[in-house]
């Protein structure tokens, strides 16, 4: 079990090239990872159209170094993903454009994939799912480099390395698995279920600026002014939770890693080169509104707890000054919640799973989240 990461700082895009040369170079160096005539595919992260000063997706810059040193180790590259919503052509088009990804590959070899084609492959291994549809650049891949953000996320607290790899099963699959498994435990089962699947060759997290708050797509930029890199995606998330002032516990993804034995049980056991991790740590780093759960702190009977979590749960409110009627909520929403009623989106709550995705995708922002006012009286109480 490899547990090194680096982590070294950047303060801003035009020095991540560098950043990103030291970060792999200290993990072993690019030609531990690629030959010559390696087929490369880099995943980047590339949730849905925003621009790159939103930092809501892998920046352009960090994409284009990345390319840069594959290619000079000799790798053929291939940028893929697939956002949420539709996966077709048109929609792949439209996302490398806005996200400057088009821009990214200018004056390398690199090429962006449009095969929507997937296959669905068999993983027996797998705790919580056993059949996980692929897109197909991913299979044929002999190199996968993940290419992460450092974000809040308002359905698992946290996005990073394991869950960048939803974007390796095609379109409206992940909506459906977001119906199946609606609870936020099973779904971050299912996420490192998919990482031990697909399993990286490496991952490096664009940490020059993140998001915090209501990510990963309505938070706020965060300045963090670092590169990050690792073998082990696990302990990748290990460092960047830490560093944002979360405990194991309090992230599935990683809690799920470290009870599996895929990562150590804490930060203080990662091999950690480069900088000190400890003095990083960002204790200010905003949380979701939804990360905040009462029902965390008490301890209640079974037979109250359905009630409760249904009372106290961060819900999605549409804010229709900010609306503009587009129905994106209605046609992500993976139980079939929002309707439009005379044009305007309207929730229906009974149907609402809280997995987000109406918040994730707006491309306006007009979702927000809402903390209910009892969630955060009593919370004062039980801190």
């Amino acid at each position: 079990m490899n547990n090194k990461v680096s982590v070294i700082k950047c303060d801003k895009y035009s020095e991540v090239q560098e950043a990103v040369n030291k970060a792999v170079g200290l993990i072993g160096g690019i030609e531990k990872f690629i030959k010559q005539g390696d087929r490369v595919v880099i995943k980047p992260n590339l949730v849905s159209k925003k621009k790159p000063d939103e930092a809501v997706t892998t920046n352009p810059d960090f994409l284009h170094a990345v390319i840069v040193m594959a290619e000079k180790a000799g790798g053929i590259v291939t940028v893929a993903e697939s956002p949420g919503g539709p996966y077709n052509a048109a929609a792949l088009k439209a996302i490398y454009s806005v996200c400057g990804v088009d821009k990214a590959i200018e004056g390398t070899n690199a090429s962006l994939n449009f095969d929507t084609s997937f296959t669905e492959v068999h993983f027996p291994e797998g705790r919580t799912i056993k059949n996980i549809p692929v897109i197909n650049p991913i299979l044929d891949a002999d190199v996968i480099i993940s290419l992460p953000k450092l974000k809040t996320h308002a359905m698992t607290s946290y996005t990073g390395a394991v869950k960048n790899l939803l974007g390796v099963i095609p379109g409206t699959y992940k909506a459906e698995l977001h119906f199946r498994l609606n609870e936020r435990k099973a779904f971050c089962s299912m996420l490192v279920d998919l990482h031990e699947c697909i399993k990286p060759t490496l991952n490096i997290m664009d940490a020059v600026w993140g998001m915090e708050g209501n990510g990963p797509t309505a938070g706020q930029n965060r300045h963090i002014g670092l590169v990050m890199a690792s073998e082990n995606a696990h302990a990748l998330d290990m460092a960047a939770t830490h560093l944002i002032d979360y405990t194991p516990d309090e992230v599935d993804t990683v809690r799920e890693a470290a009870e599996r034995g895929l990562t150590v049980k804490s930060a203080a056991e990662l091999d950690i080169t480069g900088e000190k991790l400890e003095p990083l740590v960002i204790k200010d780093f905003l949380k979701p509104e939804s990360h905040f759960n009462l029902l965390k702190l008490i301890s209640l009977p079974a037979s109250l707890n359905a009630w409760l979590t249904n009372a106290l749960a961060s819900k999605p409110k549409i804010n229709y000054s900010e609306c503009i009627s587009c129905g994106e909520c209605a046609r992500c929403c993976p139980p079939k919640a929002i309707g439009m009623s005379s044009g305007k989106p309207v929730i229906d709550e009974k149907k609402c799973i809280k997995c987000f995705c109406c918040q994730e995708l707006c491309p306006k922002g007009a979702v927000k989240i809402q903390r209910p006012l009892l969630n955060r009286i009593m919370l004062k109480f039980f801190k």
